[in-house]
């Protein structure tokens, strides 16, 4: 079992059984606020995830089965043309950033790097006085436990504001998705049939309410 798989699984398992929680929040106080005026915010995109899909086959072979948790998304995401939510994410808060604060936001820059601070920070376009950072940290389908037949798109985010000067987180959020009533629960086959289309849109609410609780956490908006 690599710790990958297994991480996409507890990860997509978490997300099923949380509830609305926010991750190690820092919001922009009005400190921070004052000072961002007029300042350069680099925003960086980095890779997501693997994309995880939890069958039921899979499921039945317990820890032999993660493996094609991940092997099986993947899949999925290539076939559907699956796109990574976190980009939208950040356009979010830059816009927020830069209407409210008066922060003056670059445009989204594709990087490679470790998820230390300071590795973000030197991958990032140089000469930011910030860098918003925005990644995926566990996106999916998981198989629900009663019925074993239905599944449910899951969603999780992680937001940081970097000071590039220091290498310092200053503030930072998260979301989980869990299921609120409002998700669609039923037939894998649903969710991929007309090309993924109720999967896409399923992905995009999860999506959209954690762009909302990102919103509210760190800007207060």
């Amino acid at each position: 079992m690599s710790e990958r798989a297994a991480g996409v699984a507890a990860g997509i398992a978490v997300a099923m059984g949380a509830g609305c929680t926010s991750i190690a929040d820092v919001p922009v106080d009005a400190g921070l606020a004052a000072r961002l005026a007029g300042r350069s915010v680099a925003v960086v995109d980095r890779a997501p995830p693997a994309f995880g899909v939890m069958l039921t086959r899979l499921m039945a072979l317990g820890p032999l089965g993660l493996p094609g948790v991940t092997e099986e998304g993947e899949k999925l995401r290539a076939q559907f043309h699956l796109v990574d939510p976190a980009p939208e994410i950040a356009t979010q808060l830059g816009d927020l950033l830069q209407g409210r604060l008066g922060a003056a936001v670059r445009a989204p820059v594709a990087i490679t790097s470790r998820d230390d601070p300071a590795s973000v920070v030197a991958a990032a376009p140089a000469g930011a006085d910030y860098v918003l950072d925005v990644t995926t940290v566990r996106w999916g389908i998981g198989n629900l436990p009663a019925p074993r037949s239905n599944y449910v798109v899951t969603y999780a985010a992680h937001v940081r504001l970097i000071d590039a000067r220091a290498a310092t987180v200053v503030a930072e959020g998260g979301c989980v998705m869990p299921m609120n009533g409002t998700e669609f629960t039923g037939a894998l086959g649903e969710l991929t049939r007309n090309d993924g289309a109720l999967l896409k849109a399923e992905l995009s609410a999860r999506a959209d309410r954690c762009a909302r609780r990102l919103r509210a956490d760190l800007l207060g908006q």
